[in-house]
Order: C-alpha cells, then sequence, then structure tokens
C-alpha cells in the first residue's frame, strides 16, 4: 500500500536535494587553499556522513540507519527493505596567517555540494550504496614575482588554479557467519584541474599567458573488512580494516601559451598517468548498552613510494589517526529499539603527504555533531561543528585557520512492503 506521507516527505527531500545543489552551485570553489596547488590538489579526508561528528572515525563504526562509507563492509549492517538517500553539504570559513597574508587577502569562505549517496538491502546479508562525492579539490589565487629568462630578471604574475577530481562510487557490503562482512567500492574518478600562470607587463597588462589543463579519469577499486561481536550482555566491539592498492589515473595535459594579442605561441597535448599510492586503514570500536561508543581509526598511504619533488615540494608518506565518541538516544517504539537522537565529538591529527620548504604540513582539529530523526517522518537530520588549523607560519608558509559547519540530510523509506500495510 502506498504511503502517502512517504510521498510527502519524499517531494520534501527532493525539494532539499534541488535547493542545496542551486545554493551550492552558486558558490562552490571560492575558499582559497594555498597548499591544493601541489599534486592533485588537497585529498577530501574528511568524509561527510554519520560519521562527521566523530572526525570521520568510522572504519569499524556499522549503523542500521545510515550509509556508512568509511568502509563498505558496514554496508551489511543496513536494515532491511528500506530505501536510504543522503545529501551533505558543508559552509566553510577560512583565516590566513603568514607573511605573504595581508589585511585585505586573510580570509574565505564558500558553501559546497560534497556528497549525495543512495543505498538499500538488496538481499538479507547483502547491503549497496552509489553516490557521488569529491575525491580532490584545487583552488588558489595569488600574485607575485618570478624569474624570467637567465640573466636574472624578475616580473610581476599572476597565478591561479581551480578544478578537481570527483568519485562516483557503488559500494557493496556482505556479511558471513553473523560476525563477520567484507566489503568493496568500486569508483569512477573523474575531473580536470586547470592552473595559470599570467606574466604582467606595465600597467598590469597581460604581457604572456600559460594556461595548463590536466584531465584524469579511471576506476578505482577499494577493499574492506569488519569483524564484530558481544565480549558479555553489555558490551559490543567491532574491528574494521580497509585496502586500496597503487592505482593509476589516465591523464591528458593541455598547455597553451598566448602573447599580449592573444595570438598562440605554444599548443601542446601530452598523455601520461598519476599514480595514487596504497593506502591502509585500520579501525576499533567498542559500545557499551547499544547506546554509548568509542571508536578510533589510523590511516597511512604510502606517497614515498612514487619518490621525486616539484619546486622543493617533496612527497612523504601521509598518516591520519581519530577518535570519536558517540551517545545515542534510543525508545521503545511498537516493540523496536528506535534511535531518536544522537550526539558526537571527534578529534583528528592528519599528516599530509607535502613537505613544504622542508617543513611537514600537519592539520589537526575537532568536531561535535548532533542528529535528531523523525518517528513521523522518514526525514533526519544531522548538524555538525569543525574547527581545526592546518600549516604553519614557519620557513615563510600560511597557516590556515578553519571553521566548517556539515548538514546532512537523510531520507529513509520502506524500499518493498510485499503487501503489507505500515503506519
Amino acid at each position: 500500500m502506498t504511503n502517502p506521507n512517504g510521498i510527502s516527505s519524499m517531494r520534501i527531500w527532493l525539494t532539499i536535494l534541488f535547493s542545496v545543489l542551486l545554493i551550492s552551485g552558486g558558490f562552490a570553489q571560492n575558499n582559497n587553499s594555498p597548499y591544493s596547488i601541489h599534486a592533485i590538489g588537497d585529498l577530501t579526508d574528511n568524509i561527510i556522513n554519520r560519521t562527521s561528528g566523530l572526525a570521520s572515525t568510522g572504519l569499524a563504526y556499522r549503523n542500521n540507519r545510515n550509509l556508512i562509507t568509511n568502509n563498505p563492509a558496514s554496508l551489511s549492517e543496513l536494515d532491511n527493505q528500506f530505501f536510504i538517500g543522503e545529501l551533505g553539504v558543508n559552509s566553510k570559513y577560512v583565516d590566513y596567517s603568514g607573511n605573504a597574508v595581508s589585511q585585505t587577502n586573510h580570509q574565505s569562505s564558500d558553501i559546497t555540494f560534497k556528497r549525495f549517496a543512495l543505498g538499500t538491502k538488496i538481499f538479507k546479508h547483502w547491503g549497496s550504496a552509489v553516490g557521488l562525492v569529491p575525491y580532490s579539490e584545487e583552488n588558489y589565487e595569488y600574485s607575485g614575482i618570478q624569474p624570467i629568462g637567465y640573466g636574472g630578471g624578475q616580473v610581476p604574475s599572476y597565478n591561479q588554479g581551480y578544478g578537481g577530481i570527483s568519485k562516483v562510487f557503488w559500494a557493496n557490503g556482505y556479511e558471513f557467519f553473523h560476525h563477520l562482512s567484507i566489503g568493496i567500492t568500486t569508483s569512477y574518478l573523474f575531473g580536470s584541474i586547470n592552473n595559470n600562470n599570467i606574466i604582467l607587463g606595465q600597467g598590469s597588462s597581460i604581457y604572456l599567458s600559460k594556461t595548463n589543463n590536466t584531465s584524469y579519469t579511471n576506476l578505482y577499486v577499494d577493499y574492506g573488512l569488519q569483524y564484530y561481536g558481544s565480549i558479555s550482555k553489555h558490551w559490543d566491539f567491532t574491528i574494521g580494516a580497509t585496502y586500496a592498492n597503487q592505482q593509476a589515473l589516465s591523464t591528458e595535459t593541455n598547455i597553451t601559451v598566448l602573447n599580449l594579442d592573444s595570438n598562440v605561441l605554444r599548443s601542446k597535448t601530452t598523455v601520461g598517468t598519476y599514480n595514487i599510492p596504497t593506502s591502509y586503514g585500520l579501525g576499533f570500536s567498542i559500545t557499551k548498552d547499544k547506546k554509548y561508543t568509542l571508536l578510533a581509526d589510523y590511516k597511512f598511504q604510502n606517497w614515498s613510494s612514487l619518490g621525486g619533488s616539484t619546486g622543493g615540494v617533496f612527497y612523504e608518506n601521509s598518516q591520519r589517526a581519530s577518535v570519536g565518541v558517540e551517545v545515542s538516544n534510543k525508545k521503545i517504539v511498537y516493540n523496536t529499539l528506535y534511535e531518536t537522537s544522537f550526539y558526537q565529538a571527534g578529534f583528528y591529527y592528519n599528516k599530509s603527504y607535502l613537505i613544504v620548504n622542508g617543513t611537514p604540513i600537519i592539520d589537526m582539529g575537532g568536531s561535535l555533531g548532533l542528529g535528531v530523526n523523525s518517528k513521523r517522518s522518514p526525514l533526519s537530520f544531522i548538524f555538525v561543528l569543525q574547527y581545526g588549523i592546518r600549516g604553519t607560519t614557519t620557513n615563510n608558509l600560511l597557516r590556515e585557520n578553519y571553521a566548517v559547519a556539515s548538514f546532512i540530510f537523510s531520507f529513509r523509506d520502506f524500499w518493498y512492503t510485499k503487501g503489507r500495510k505500515y503506519e
């Protein structure tokens, strides 16, 4: 039987979806991130979903209501017969400090779309989800002085970069023997990054411009595993692990050089590959009375195996450690344990894969989350506040103090009912 309340809620959810997409599309990519100039930009480490308030600590997190894609093995925990849709959006404010920062360029803010996902339980032990998320983002803009020729001359220049790589994914988790779940995520990465270098003449007129546009495409596969059980009547645990082998993205780079009159001085197209190194992840969680959960994650990516450097920037292995705690409020509704709300807190320490001017780039911070589930509506909401510090002002570098507000909207309703009527 058709549920009129479900149809009404679906309309509301679709309205939210299109409204957020319009808003985020209009304000996307306004935040400058100086460190995104390197490699393929800033990698998206903070996952926008139920684990956001836990500082994205979720390799050993299992949940029956939400699409947890930190580890695809967790999808086997989804409730049967339910369809779930989730939408995530960020509002970010950044304050910059350092020698190159002035009173007119020390702040930026934006609103960006971060996640869209759909999922369901296909069979009793098999959960699946598809979605779209950013994989990396590049956005920088600065003016400076650069050398020209071999005579020691210098000229003013303007530099700008924008773009990024997006990820369309299909994640699956299958449960074996009631205590073991394995998962696989098959993704298609695609996108382009544009870097513009403009040499200025007298009166800030353009003397010479160089545009470097690189597109990236390919499949990407990663794997997950979770083992879970009970320690006693009051305590449950989960151990999670993820792995992805080194994989190569296909690249096509177009370089165009224009003179003062916009005549093409040089145009060149090259094809190649960009390697994404092997990554590992390990997580642990413990829950008391299905109410209090403590989680911890550690992630490692072998960037040093790629070797090489660009402009004094070197690659090193990236590492991310995070912890989170959640309090879930539940009550009995129609003889079923139902979650009404939850509170979260988390902390993270992220050592980037970049060494700039001999200095490792560190990103650390904390998050607070609040989630509310409606008993009479399939809509639920999660609100997360995050504060962090990235980089340093030593060795002529920049520090970013940032605050992020994340909004996650979720729609959850019956996928099929086999003729049964639900009130």
